[in-house]
């Protein structure tokens, strides 16, 4: 799709060499995001599902989750995960050649601890939290695939939810 890249969690599953099951995929804006919809109903990818986030399709059993409520630049975009562990991402760069023409080159983006958290499955949060629940249920499911959350990742979710929460009346 033009102008989109891959970010988040399938790279944790290609460097484990874990099955992929989906790939989440972002978009500079929501022109480029809407092409890549009559795109993919063009060349007849299955449609899956579509809720607030995404539209989602599926191909060779891999769920695409087409991003429709984040769009940006990929650096953008991963400050904008929680977890060390998800911030990763592929995409394409316009580059210019010496003689004037130019070519497109794959380029990684990812946080400096991306890979030692990955291989000591450390489960950290290095910035804001901006959806603590989320973020909370997010901790759980990876705790489930071996991942732990250090100390002050814990202390950081459990602050976030309990400044949350404060404003709850019962």
């Amino acid at each position: 799709f033009d102008g989109a890249f891959a970010a988040g969690g399938c790279f944790k599953n290609v460097f484990n060499e874990e099955k992929v099951k989906d790939i989440d995929i972002f978009f500079p804006d929501k022109e480029h995001f809407e092409k890549a919809v009559l795109e993919a109903n063009k060349e007849e990818i299955p449609f899956l599902y579509r809720n607030n986030n995404v539209c989602c399709f599926i191909l060779n059993n891999i769920k695409l989750e087409l991003n429709q409520k984040i769009f940006g630049e990929p650096k953008d975009i991963l400050s904008q995960f929680d977890f060390t562990i998800t911030k990763f991402a592929l995409y394409k760069e316009h580059v210019p050649k010496d003689d004037g023409t130019w070519f497109w080159e794959d380029k990684v983006i990812f946080h400096e601890d991306f890979f030692e958290h990955l291989f000591f499955k450390r489960l950290i949060v290095d910035n804001k939290i901006p959806f603590p629940e989320s973020t909370y249920e997010r901790m759980i499911k990876y705790m489930r695939y071996g991942y732990f959350p250090c100390k002050e990742t814990k202390v950081k979710i459990a602050n976030e939810l309990h400044n949350l929460n404060r404003d709850l009346q019962f």
